[in-house]
């Protein structure tokens, strides 16, 4: 059986979740659950948030999980980069030495130094590399958390607490009518 794509029922997501009930659902479903939403109809997501008991502190744990794993990823990253940069020090030391020798030709001492430079040159693609792979991470963290945060706010309205003026009021009062006058007044 396929479940509808759009405005999800309670059933069809306790289904797709194999839960009795949303008291039922667990920190490891509750990704499944946010994927869900914008699928679901909102006052069955709003059901479930109120249902599930320790909604908030689920999703600080899914978050603080996450991050422990992007800094292990990230930890062990950096020790593999050190150690590629430890080789690449140990061949320009011995590359070094060897141009020490006072009996090499010109030609070995240019071959010694343009092996010198390649090494450089890795190095240089390396750190990129790492930049690279860090600015991807970071973007994929930010995106998961604000998808968690978006969803939060899709389920319970989207009410962020802010609001705009009401540009069209007539209770303007004097104050406001001098700081228009001081920006310059839009009739």
């Amino acid at each position: 059986m396929r479940i509808n794509s759009t405005n999800l029922s309670e059933e069809q997501v306790l289904k797709k979740l194999n839960i009795p009930d949303f008291r039922h659902l667990s920190k490891d479903k509750v990704m499944t659950f946010f994927s869900m939403l914008p699928n679901m109809d909102p006052e069955v997501a709003k059901k479930a948030i109120e249902q599930f008991p320790v909604y908030a502190s689920a999703v600080k744990e899914i978050v603080s999980d996450y991050m422990c794993f992007i800094n292990k990823v990230l930890s062990d990253n950096e020790e593999s980069v050190q150690n590629y940069y430890e080789c690449c020090r140990l061949i320009l030391s011995s590359l070094s030495k060897m141009l020490e020798q006072e009996d090499l030709s010109f030609d070995d001492k240019k071959y010694i130094i343009d092996r010198m430079l390649e090494v450089e040159s890795h190095i240089a693609k390396k750190d990129t590399e790492n930049k690279r792979h860090r600015a991807i991470i970071v973007s994929f963290v930010s995106a998961v958390i604000v998808s968690v945060i978006g969803g939060l706010a899709v389920v319970l309205g989207g009410n962020s607490g802010t609001s705009l003026p009401n540009l069209d009021s007539d209770n303007d009062n004097n104050k406001e009518d001098s700081d228009d006058d001081e920006y310059g007044s839009v009739a």
